[in-house]
């Protein structure tokens, strides 16, 4: 998982880190090694400078369209960037190491799968998201359009004429503009980069897609939707999510003298508030200013003549789960990322979701949906728009028992989502590839996947049938005439 964003490697490396507990000897090749050593896990990274560079807020007005194409420029960039590095050279070219299976993610990085063919192992897919349309077409997972929704459409299962015409549109470039347009692309990436003794051999890189043994989701159903799965597709959203700590004696007593129920704020690690228009910027700080609850903001404030109201505690890093689990604690307000709804979720509290750019408005629209938050529009937001979103949440005691509802869904499962991962791990190796979890339609094309050809036929059997009765009966009626 080479690529640097930070939330798509902090969803599976309780994984890899479990594995490593379990006796595996473990290699990750990331961006973001782990801050303390763990016996049989190795780290090869980082590959870029982690400073952050980029303003997030230039992302923040994608549309369906643009939002695809963004992802297969950035995908192509950072791949350049990171399989130049002269560590990752190292790592690819040298043959001291074997592997009994290659875990890879395929989000903008589809290359890595070749990793499987280097060391002659199985491969498991790693999606850090409900999968989209380009993971479903190599899997020849079912993603229709007309109830399965890309993120990027920011729309739900129920969609109206013009929110399927978005999604129909979004799918069908996912599954046959990309291949002209970015494959190619990723295929030059990794046959510059990923040169090793036997690549010559390598098969195509579709041929790869195609036969990874397995693919762990980071999704559940209690969180975004239900849809169908093959048996080598398995949910395993929330592996990250440990039992709560006990907090800094500071933030403990902060939240135990909160009579009136705290807030908490945060818009994950990409979304800094500094980024943010002055005029958004101080809609927060006025309303959340004049609640009588306690708020805490995940926010360094960059700027010394912000004024920050006494009932507003900030700072650059809180404990988001252990916070989320205590009880004083009464709202969250979120930019609806998955890992922060998950957890949201798992301590059953209510939400307030000012989503910015990627899934972050299609997962605040399934929790408006469920029941258990509301969704404030960034641009259109105003002192009384985010004001009354928070009274309605807290006013509004449905809000609370419909996250009670979804968190008892999410915890209701035979095994937990960490253990169901590292049992699936465990299988595949077990099995040598487990083939047998693969979709049998794999190998058809799409006139042969969507009988195109069969009803070519029989479209054709009809029009000759259907004219040799026209022939016939004209034949008759001219005799009789």
């Amino acid at each position: 998982m080479p690529l640097p964003i930070k939330s798509h490697v902090r969803g599976f490396q309780p994984l890899f880190q479990e594995l490593a507990n379990r006796g595996h000897n473990v290699t990750v090749v990331s961006s973001f090694p782990l801050d303390h050593p763990v016996a049989n896990y190795t780290d090869i990274g980082p590959f870029i400078d982690k400073t952050r560079a980029r303003n997030v807020m230039d992302l923040v007005r994608m549309n369906f369209i643009t939002s695809v194409q963004l992802k297969w420029r950035i995908g192509i960039q950072l791949s350049e960037m990171v399989m130049s590095h002269r560590n990752m050279k190292q790592f690819v070219q040298s043959n001291s190491n074997s592997y009994d299976l290659v875990m890879v993610e395929t989000f903008g990085q589809e290359y890595a799968v070749a990793m499987g063919h280097k060391y002659n192992a199985p491969v498991i897919n790693l999606a850090p998201a409900m999968i989209w349309t380009s993971i479903s077409k190599w899997l020849h997972v079912p993603s229709t359009f007309s109830y399965i929704p890309d993120a990027c459409t920011q729309s739900t299962s129920d969609m109206g004429f013009v929110e399927r015409l978005k999604n129909t549109i979004t799918g069908l470039m996912q599954s046959y503009v990309e291949n002209y347009l970015y494959l190619p692309k990723t295929k030059k990436v990794m046959n510059t980069y990923l040169k090793y003794r036997g690549w010559e051999s390598r098969p195509p890189l579709e041929h790869m897609l195609n036969n990874v043994s397995l693919t762990l989701v980071n999704s559940h159903n209690a969180i975004g939707i239900s849809r169908p799965y093959l048996p080598g597709i398995i949910e395993v959203g929330g592996m990250h999510i440990k039992d709560p700590k006990p907090l800094p004696r500071n933030l403990q007593t902060y939240l135990d003298a909160a009579r009136q129920g705290v807030i908490f704020f945060s818009f994950g690690t990409l979304v800094n508030l500094n980024d943010l228009p002055k005029d958004k910027l101080k809609i927060f700080i006025s309303v959340l200013g004049r609640l009588k609850q306690k708020i805490i903001i995940k926010w360094t404030p960059d700027d010394s003549s912000i004024k920050l109201p006494q009932n507003i505690m900030t700072g650059s890093w809180f404990p988001q789960r252990d916070i989320l689990a205590h009880p004083n604690v009464i709202l969250f307000i979120t930019h609806g990322g998955l890992h922060s709804l998950e957890e949201t979720v798992c301590n059953a509290k209510p939400v307030v979701g000012v989503p910015f750019f990627a899934e972050q408005n299609f997962n605040m629209k399934i929790v408006e949906e469920k029941g258990y938050g509301k969704l404030v529009n960034f641009f259109e937001i105003t002192e009384e728009s985010f004001g009354n979103a928070i009274e309605e949440v807290l006013s509004n005691v449905m809000f609370k028992e419909k996250a009670i509802i979804q968190s008892q869904v999410y915890k209701d499962q035979p095994m937990k989502p960490l253990d169901r991962a590292v049992y699936w791990v465990e299988y595949v190796i077990r099995y040598g590839g487990a083939g047998h979890l693969k979709s049998d339609s794999i190998g058809l094309n799409d006139f042969q996947y969507f009988l195109f050809d069969v009803l070519f036929i029989l479209f054709l059997y009809i029009g000759l049938i259907s004219w040799l009765c026209y022939f016939i009966y004209a034949k008759i009626m001219f005799k009789n005439v």
